[in-house]
C-alpha cells in the first residue's frame, strides 16, 4: 500500500503518520533479519565442528573445544529468536499505545481533527481510517515475520535447543491466526482509549497496559481453552517431544489425584516417591496438550481476541457520536 493508491481520508491518514507507518515495515525486516542471521549463525557453527572432524558427541579431546565453541554460538542464536518471540509478545500493547496516543488522542488535544470534519468527512470515516490504514500497515508485516520465524524455529538454533510452542513468546510469534487477532485487537483498544481520554501520554499508557493486560489473562486461561489429553502408565510416562504437560502427579487405587505439587515440600527433601506412597499414589498421570492442539487453541483464543476487538471498536464509534461535537 503507497500513497498512490489510496485515496481521500486514507491518503490524508497515510500523509499525516506515514514516518510511523513505515517504521513498522521498517520493524518487520529488522525482525526478520536477526531471524535470518541467527540461523545463518547456528549453521556456521555447525560448519566449525564438521569442519574440525566432530560431532556434538565426540569424546576425542581435541574435539571439547569445538564442541563447546558450537553450543555457545548456537545458545546465543537461541537467544536472538527468543528476543524477535518477545518482542511479537509485547507488540499488541506497543500498537495500542501508538494507535491510541499518537494516531487518536494527539488530534483530539490538538483540534487538527476538525480540519477533517469540516471538509465532508464525517466522523466514523475519519475513525475508519485511521483503523484501516494502520492495520493494512501492521497485518502484512507480522505475516511476514511470523513465516519467517517458522522457518528459523523449525531449522535453526531454537529447534536444536528446544522452545516449546506452547511458551508464551513462541505461541504469540508461530505462525497462526493468534498473532493477527492480537494487533487487531490492540489497534481498536487503542482507538477506544484514545477517544475516551483525549489525553496523548494518558491514552497511549492506559491502551497498552489493558492491552497487556488483556493478553496476561488469556495467557493464563491458555490451558484451559481446549480440552487436555490424560495420559497414565505405571513408572512413568513416556510423552512426544514439545507436549504441553499442563498438569502431573500420580494415582491412587481408587482414581484419586496426587499432583506433585502436593509434595512440593518432599520433593526438596529427596523424598519424593515416600510421599507419593504415603498417599497411595502408584500410578502416574499427566494433563496434556499435543502439539496438535496447536491450531484448536488459536482458533478459540482468536475467537475470544476478534470478539473483543469488535467490542472495542463497537465502543469506540458509540464514543465518537456521543462524545465529539
Amino acid at each position: 500500500m503507497s500513497a498512490l493508491t489510496l485515496k481521500g481520508t486514507y491518503w490524508v491518514t497515510y500523509r499525516q503518520h506515514r514516518w510511523s507507518l513505515w517504521a513498522t515495515l521498517a520493524l518487520a525486516a529488522l525482525a526478520s533479519g536477526v531471524l535470518l542471521v541467527s540461523w545463518y549463525w547456528a549453521a556456521r557453527a555447525d560448519d566449525a565442528l564438521a569442519s574440525a572432524g566432530c560431532r556434538m558427541d565426540s569424546i576425542a579431546q581435541h574435539c571439547f573445544q569445538p564442541a563447546r565453541d558450537r553450543a555457545d554460538a548456537v545458545w546465543a542464536a537461541r537467544h536472538m529468536v527468543e528476543f524477535v518471540g518477545l518482542g511479537m509478545t509485547l507488540l499488541p500493547a506497543v500498537l495500542a499505545g501508538w494507535m491510541a496516543g499518537p494516531l487518536i488522542a494527539r488530534e483530539l488535544e490538538t483540534g487538527t481533527y476538525k480540519t477533517a470534519w469540516t471538509q465532508s468527512v464525517s466522523p466514523a470515516r475519519w475513525l475508519a481510517a485511521k483503523l484501516a490504514v494502520a492495520a493494512c500497515f501492521v497485518v502484512v508485516p507480522v505475516l511476514l515475520v511470523t513465516a519467517v520465524f517458522q522457518w528459523s524455529w523449525s531449522t535453526g538454533p531454537a529447534d536444536d535447543f528446544p522452545t516449546y510452542w506452547h511458551s508464551a513468546t513462541m505461541y504469540a510469534s508461530l505462525p497462526g491466526t493468534v498473532p493477527v487477532a492480537t494487533v487487531v485487537l490492540g489497534l481498536t483498544t487503542g482507538a477506544l482509549a484514545g477517544l475516551l481520554l483525549r489525553r496523548t501520554v494518558l491514552a497511549l499508557g492506559a491502551a497498552a497496559l489493558a492491552t497487556g493486560a488483556v493478553l496476561a489473562a488469556l495467557a493464563r486461561l491458555r490451558p484451559l481453552l481446549w480440552p487436555v489429553e490424560t495420559v497414565t502408565g505405571r513408572g512413568g510416562i513416556d510423552l512426544p517431544g514439545r507436549t504441553w504437560v499442563v498438569e502431573s502427579g500420580r494415582l491412587t487405587a481408587d482414581g484419586r489425584r496426587v499432583s506433585w505439587q502436593e509434595c512440593l515440600d518432599a520433593v526438596r527433601d529427596g523424598q519424593t516417591a515416600r510421599c507419593m506412597e504415603a498417599r497411595g499414589a502408584l500410578t502416574d498421570y499427566a494433563d496434556v496438550h499435543p502439539p496438535t492442539h496447536f491450531w484448536p487453541l488459536q482458533l478459540v483464543e482468536t475467537g475470544i481476541l476478534l470478539a473483543l476487538a469488535a467490542l472495542a471498536a463497537l465502543l469506540a464509534f458509540r464514543v465518537l457520536r456521543a462524545r465529539l461535537p
